[in-house]
């Protein structure tokens, strides 16, 4: 457990000192601080105004709710077109070849008939 408690470490000072080293470019500092400031204005408006935000993230998940709900009723439907395709397919290979035997029959009766006259 040492080990891993070294490791996470290790990483978090690897990580901060990247992140120092990267802020010696001038345009990633400005970007930082620029970023820096607009999640600052934005948590004091969250903090300030909790209940429209509670109420975007309700509107978005209804909203999310009914897009699932939705492509829920679209797969059961096309599950439901499928397992008939499935059914009644072999019925309509069988209809055709029927359809094929007693068609080549008649034609090979017609012939005969030709023959014999």
């Amino acid at each position: 457990m040492s080990n891993r408690n070294k490791m996470v470490e290790s990483m978090l000072i690897g990580a901060v000192i990247g992140a120092a080293v990267s802020l010696f470019d001038k345009e990633t500092r400005e970007t930082f601080v620029h970023n820096s400031k607009r999640v600052g204005q934005k948590t004091v408006d969250v903090l300030k105004h909790p209940g429209v935000y509670t109420n975007r993230l309700k509107e978005q998940f209804n909203t999310i709710r009914t897009t699932v709900e939705q492509v829920t009723e679209d797969v059961r439907f096309v599950t439901g077109k499928v397992n008939e395709l499935t059914e009644t397919t072999p019925q309509i290979i069988d209809i055709l070849k029927d359809t094929k035997d007693a068609l080549s029959h008649k034609s090979e009766v017609g012939r005969e008939d030709n023959i014999e006259r």
